[in-house]
């Protein structure tokens, strides 16, 4: 073994032996395992938020995906093996006649550590485990469009469409990911108040309805006589024992593709296609950053504000602060973490101590976790000048949180205790786009 197929490497705080990184793990393109391993890395911001808290089952091809004369033997695993690292979260599901021990795939060391074991694709459920270790209920819905034969990726993109208006029709906007292998999935995020049963029952009547409507294009039947020359609408993955590949994950195909989330302008292209892990780490790469309006507003030389340099990182913290702002008008911060950022509200108002008084919240930049912990004085004539104190911090429990519409958390404060609030978006545009409502609800 040359010295440059192994290394050992620190990854969040955490020693990982790196070896055979010049294997290539995909003949028809030369990806190597250190290829694989800078993917997960590059990634891992994006996908982390996925793949958080649910048990993880793994597709390994330790000798490679092979050629397709000679397909890689590939390894299906769901029980924790004994030489994983004792620092890998796991959590155990107990069944009748045994128990099965997960990992959480829930930071970039244990991605790293996945990639230096080839397990290429990551399989997770639709459900995440609670803080007690209990499954909660599933906070996202699934649609596996999978074409027969004599269909296309652009026929799963037809259905798609299809299935986006019922779904908008219940509340519930689709993400579409083409899966990497033949079709698209469709996560429709829920508030997690529906049972799997429940869940599983309104997406089989969904895929019902849409084939009795399109029959000639739509069967919702596992059948396999059924499915030439027509698309299957799979639902049973929202089943609570059943997984489905995640989102940014690579698949164990001859090339290296990827569950890659789209925007439903691609879907409409017709030249739409499965993309592989060198385009989804430059679509990634290229992202602006959440933070680059906050860092526009500030000079690091004239306030004492944290104002990072580096490129935000996702986090799947759930801390919040609220601030009181003595600037050229009093009023509150309310700042919740999300994937990476502190969410920001101002409140002219303050916070509502009774129910059902609803109270102004204007959505302004997103700040860096430091702010959680800033107190001081902001230089009259810089942005927000004026004095800055914590009213309350600590963690929230998160119970809905549907972008750019609503929210519902439970906030744990180390200075006024636990209190539920519902943030809503007015629904104004223009000047009034960044107004939301905040009211304070009563705790079930």
């Amino acid at each position: 073994m040359t010295a440059a197929s192994e290394q050992v490497v620190s990854v969040d705080g955490h020693r990982i032996k790196l070896t055979h990184l010049d294997k290539v793990m995909y003949p028809s393109t030369g990806t190597t395992k250190a290829d694989v391993i800078a993917y997960y890395s590059a990634v891992a911001e994006v996908m982390l938020p996925h793949t958080m808290d649910r048990a993880a089952t793994r597709k390994r091809w330790v000798n490679g995906v092979g050629t397709e004369k000679s397909p890689g033997e590939v390894f299906f695993q769901k029980n924790l093996e004994e030489s994983a690292p004792s620092w890998v979260k796991r959590r155990t599901i107990e069944h009748k006649d045994h128990s099965n021990e997960y990992p959480l795939v829930n930071d970039l060391a244990t991605l790293t550590w996945l990639g230096q074991i080839a397990a290429l694709e990551i399989h997770v459920p639709q459900w995440q485990f609670g803080r007690n270790g209990a499954m909660r209920n599933p906070d996202r819905l699934v649609l596996d469009l999978d074409p027969g034969p004599g269909m296309t990726l652009l026929e799963c993109a037809e259905v798609a469409r299809l299935a986006r208006e019922i779904l908008k029709g219940m509340g519930l906007d689709p993400m579409p990911v083409t899966s990497g292998s033949k079709g698209i999935h469709l996560y429709a995020a829920l508030d997690g108040r529906q049972t799997t049963d429940q869940v599983a029952a309104v997406a089989h009547e969904l895929a019902r309805s849409l084939e009795a409507d399109h029959p000639d294009l739509i069967v919702s039947d596992m059948k396999k006589t059924l499915r030439e020359g027509r698309v299957l609408v799979d639902w049973s993955q929202n089943n609570g024992n059943k997984t489905t590949v995640a989102p940014y994950s690579l698949r164990g195909r001859l090339r290296p593709t990827v569950a890659a989330p789209r925007t439903w302008r691609e879907l409409a292209s017709k030249d739409l296609k499965h993309l592989e892990f060198d385009e989804v780490m430059k679509r990634v790469a290229s992202r602006s950053d959440p933070l680059d309006a906050y860092r526009g507003k500030r000079d690091a030389l004239k306030t004492p504000e944290p104002v990072p340099t580096g490129r935000t990182k996702k986090s799947t913290g759930r801390s919040f602060v609220i601030q009181e702002h003595h600037a050229s008008h009093l009023h509150w911060d309310f700042r919740l973490e999300h994937d990476g950022v502190l969410v920001s509200w101002a409140l002219p108002k303050g916070v509502p101590t009774r129910y059902k008084t609803n109270h102004l919240a204007v959505q302004t930049e997103d700040h860096p976790l430091d702010y959680g912990a800033f107190h001081g004085d902001i230089p009259h004539g810089e942005y927000g000048g004026g004095h800055v104190e914590i009213w309350d911090s600590g963690e929230y429990e998160l119970e809905k949180w549907r972008d750019g519409k609503e929210i519902i958390a439970t906030l744990h404060g180390t200075k006024h205790g636990t209190h539920k609030y519902a943030l809503i978006h007015t629904g104004g545009e223009g000047r009034a786009k960044n107004n939301w409502l905040i009211h304070l609800m009563k705790r079930s």
